[in-house]
């Protein structure tokens, strides 16, 4: 091997080594956490005049393996003139291609405990402690990458389905929401 042929092998060695760790990036990156924020808002009317309604979930989520994540959640819905029904939940969260791919898409399931339903029912009133109401919950969505893939966009479909247990009273109500909202990936 001549002075010329070493000195091409290696410069192209060098190439090599100079793209291997932006080839390493390109690929995306494994989260260990997902910090988000999602909002629903709602107006509605009844017999007694119209309401509007606002609620919010913050959840930091936990990837102990890929695409897994154990998300703790707290969902707060208010009404104008009523005390905020304050949720927490625990939620398993897969998201197919989380790191690797611009669209995400992820179904959750959990089970939680609050003190009021996140929306107007004439029993939120009379829950006053934090465990009056159970809730399941089921959803689905995209998380769409944003910002080089360290931010999410997420839009979710929720299913809850609430129990309250309040002086012996057994009271059920169902909701399906649409949540918007936006994640940051650590």
């Amino acid at each position: 091997m001549n002075f010329l042929e070493r000195e091409v092998m290696m410069k192209t060695l060098l190439v090599l080594i100079a793209l291997a760790p932006a080839a390493a990036f390109a690929q995306g990156f494994m989260p260990r956490w997902e910090m988000s924020l999602s909002a629903d808002a709602n107006s509605f009317s009844d017999p007694n005049g119209g309401h509007n309604q606002v609620s919010f979930a913050v959840r930091p989520g936990f990837f102990p393996i890929a695409d897994l994540s154990i998300e703790p959640e707290l969902f707060v819905g208010t009404l104008k003139g009523r005390s905020p029904a304050i949720n927490l939940s625990g939620n398993l969260s897969y998201s197919y291609g989380m790191g690797k791919h611009e669209f995400v898409p992820f179904v959750l399931a959990g089970y939680g405990a609050g003190n009021g339903f996140p929306f107007e029912l004439p029993i939120q009133k009379d829950a006053s402690y934090l465990s009056a109401i159970k809730f399941l919950n089921l959803g689905g969505g995209l998380k769409i990458m944003t910002l080089g893939g360290r931010a999410l966009l997420r839009i979710e479909y929720r299913y809850q389905a609430f129990t309250a247990d309040l002086l012996g009273v057994k009271e059920n109500a169902y909701a399906r929401r649409l949540l918007v909202g936006f994640s940051v990936l650590l």
